[in-house]
């Protein structure tokens, strides 16, 4: 599978143009060191670092709370699971770079790769940035994330040729099932995410996810 670059967008020239670009999101999570435009990957790696992507040549903090962070640990977990059972390819954390353009480095919530989509160059190369496009990814919402924020970047996924993508919103306990930047279909509480042509057999129920964190009483 060749992956399909995301080309560079313009410089902004103002703040204003920056904030707009990146979606509109709170000004608290855009890092000012180094300048806005002028990050590398390698400040990702900084210890003084908190969890940022590279967009644009900027360090956007992620929006992540406890709650998100265990739906996306939980659903990750699933997700290992199962691919390791059937040898499909490999799974990321949150935390997992992925290279999809010049300057932008994208970490989704959880993503899952096929292994025929992964070169054997990027395979051999455990310490750097792959240049590869997950299959799935998933992300899970948070307060500080906008609406323009999470479009653009399906629409950096899809173009780089993702396949599907399930965007998880526990404040309202519903899911989008984005097969395109696009195209996706609303699922409620009883809903259930189903990994179709890309998992097929895999299927988690919503209630069972939002259920995560949650105290199991015992029975009387």
């Amino acid at each position: 599978m060749i992956v399909r670059r995301v080309a560079a967008e313009p410089k902004p020239y103002t703040v204003a143009d920056l904030l707009d670009r990146l979606g509109g999101i709170p000004l608290s999570r855009i890092r000012m060191e180094p300048a806005p435009g002028t990050a590398t990957e390698g400040d990702l790696d900084k210890p003084e670092t908190v969890l940022c992507e590279l967009i644009d040549g900027t360090l956007v903090e992620k929006a992540m709370g406890s709650r998100q962070t265990r739906l996306g640990l939980f659903i990750g977990s699933l997700l290992l699971q199962f691919v390791e059972k059937l040898d499909l390819g490999v799974v990321l954390p949150g935390d997992g770079f992925l290279r999809i353009g010049p300057g932008l480095v994208r970490a989704p919530g959880a993503s899952f790769i096929v292994w025929e989509a992964i070169p054997y160059e990027e395979m051999l190369d455990e310490d750097g940035l792959w240049s590869v496009c997950p299959t799935l990814i998933v992300e899970v919402l948070s307060p500080g994330n906008t609406k323009a924020e999470i479009d653009r970047k399906l629409r950096e996924f899809f173009a780089a040729g993702c396949k599907l993508a399930w965007v998880i919103d526990p404040a309202t306990k519903t899911a989008k099932v984005h097969t395109s930047a696009t195209k996706a279909k609303c699922l409620d509480e009883s809903g259930v995410l189903d990994g179709g042509k890309v998992l097929p057999g895999f299927r988690l129920a919503l209630a069972e996810l939002f259920a995560v964190g949650t105290r199991k009483r015992k029975k009387k």
